[in-house]
Formats: C-alpha cells, sequence, structure tokens
C-alpha cells in the first residue's frame, strides 16, 4: 500500500526546486535565468482565525535595488502555476503575508531583486511550505490480553474521507510495522502477538482517504512488556 511520505514530500519539494529555477514569469521571459543569489528568504505556514497564511520575511543583501517582487510556485512534479503575490519598492518592507494559499497544497516561494532599471538583478533562496490537513483523533484502546499479547480495539472513523484504517506496531527501536488494514475504514479489533525478547512496543492507528494521505490518528500507546521468564 503507498503512503504519503516524507519522500514524497521531499520529491515535491525537489519538483518545484527545479521548477521555480526556470523563468519565474508566466511569461517564460528567461528575466530571472542566471541571476546570482542576492536575498534571503524565510516563509512560515499556519492558520490565522481559521484562514491558512503563509508568513514570508527577508532580508537584501544587493547594494543597489528599486524593489523586490515575491513570486509563488505550486504542484508536484514540476508541473507549476508561477504568480506574483506581492511587490514593493520601499527597502523598509521586509515581510508580508499570503493569504491565498490552500490547505493540503505545497508551495514554493522565490524572492526576485529588481536592479535600479526595474530587471531582475538577483534571487533568493526557495522556500517551501505548506498547511497540513487538520486530522481526526482516532479512538483505540489495547490492553494485555496475555503474557505476550497485545489486543487493540478500535471504533470506526468518522472523518467523510477515511477510505482506510490501519494498525501500526513498532517493537524495541525497530522499524514501524503494519499489523492489518481495514479498507473500508471500520472498527475492528486486533490480536498482536509480541515476539520473543522484545521489550517495548508502541502501538497506533491511522486512517488514510483515497490518495494515502492521512486524515487520522490515534494517541500513540506505549507498553513495557518486559523480557520473557527463563
Amino acid at each position: 500500500m503507498k503512503r504519503w511520505t516524507r519522500v514524497a514530500a521531499v520529491t515535491a519539494a525537489a519538483a518545484l526546486t527545479m521548477g521555480l529555477a526556470a523563468p519565474l514569469a508566466q511569461a517564460s521571459d528567461d528575466r530571472t535565468e542566471g541571476l546570482p543569489r542576492g536575498a534571503r528568504l524565510s516563509c512560515r505556514a499556519g492558520m490565522v482565525e481559521g484562514t491558512p497564511t503563509a508568513a514570508c520575511q527577508w532580508s537584501v543583501g544587493v547594494a543597489e535595488y528599486s524593489g523586490v517582487e515575491l513570486w509563488r510556485g505550486t504542484g508536484e512534479s514540476g508541473e507549476l502555476t508561477r504568480v506574483k503575490v506581492f511587490e514593493t519598492s520601499d527597502p523598509t518592507v521586509k515581510t508580508t503575508t499570503d493569504t491565498t494559499i490552500e490547505v493540503g497544497k505545497r508551495y514554493g516561494y522565490v524572492l526576485v531583486v529588481l536592479g535600479p532599471e526595474g530587471n531582475p538583478r538577483a534571487v533568493s533562496n526557495l522556500s517551501v511550505v505548506g498547511v497540513a490537513p487538520p486530522v481526526e483523533r482516532l479512538q483505540m484502546v489495547c490492553r494485555r490480553a496475555a503474557e505476550r499479547t497485545i489486543r487493540c480495539e478500535w471504533s470506526a472513523p468518522q472523518h467523510p474521507n477515511a477510505s482506510s484504517v490501519t494498525l501500526w506496531a513498532t517493537v524495541d527501536r525497530g522499524a514501524r510495522r503494519e499489523l492489518v488494514t481495514l479498507d473500508p475504514a471500520a472498527a475492528g479489533s486486533f490480536d498482536f502477538e509480541v515476539p520473543n525478547g522484545a521489550a517495548v512496543v508502541r502501538m497506533a492507528l491511522v486512517s488514510y482517504n483515497a490518495n494515502d494521505q492521512v486524515v487520522g490518528r490515534s494517541p500513540v500507546l506505549l507498553f513495557h512488556v518486559g523480557r520473557p521468564r527463563r
């Protein structure tokens, strides 16, 4: 089963980097290609009074310039829509907030520094941000059913987009393992037999939508099962 993992996020960020390294204007006039780095940009996404926003701040290292433009690129796999979200000729302005972003999407921002004639003179680094959609808190109870058995029971997810639910376990410091998946998502139970020699088990329930994106998760439940008696 595919998962929307950190690997996917890194791939998307790389695609954005390659896309925004190309001309930033939709007209593809090559006006920014090959420009030196002349500014530092930092953007942070979050929710403000229920609205997703990206707050950006920057510093310009170019001695003489007439203004700056803030450009935003979207999309994964390099299919980007590039728009100019802010511009100013006031050198004292170092921040702006983009209130036109959407939850669940990733955005890459680049600052273009304009020279005295108004032509692009330098660019900033790429700052990639996104606001993750809210997730449901799943209800799950796990208990020791026997000395080396952990029984977990859970309620059906209530998120309207939940299409599957997976019970995960981590034994000691090992990799996370998938114990059972219900597709479509539903209430269920599972008995996990703790491997011999294991001392600590962590259990968690996660629900996914049709695109394998996380839409719900339970708290991580920790069990100290101890070493088996000899």
